[in-house]
């Protein structure tokens, strides 16, 4: 099982992630808009490392037909 993720840091700098497991709990969490900070905490943890800020995970070019799961989350500027 995977999910699917579209981050989308707004404006222009979205893009595709795959992770194994299923991540549908982070649907529509937006780092500097959501008051679920659990759930804000557990996508930053994923996305970005703590110390440095660099992004942990590897951007796709394009999506893939391989993933049981897709959600929309991300960075809105």
């Amino acid at each position: 099982m995977k999910t699917l993720f579209l981050y989308e840091e707004i404006p222009d700098n979205s893009f595709f992630f795959e992770l194994e497991g299923d991540y549908r709990h982070l649907n529509g969490i937006y780092i500097n808009q959501s008051t679920n900070t659990r759930a804000v905490d557990e996508l930053n943890e994923i996305v970005y490392d703590h110390d440095s800020g660099e992004l942990l995970v590897e951007k796709l070019h394009a999506p893939t037909k391989d993933w049981t799961h897709f959600i929309r989350c991300g960075f809105i500027l």
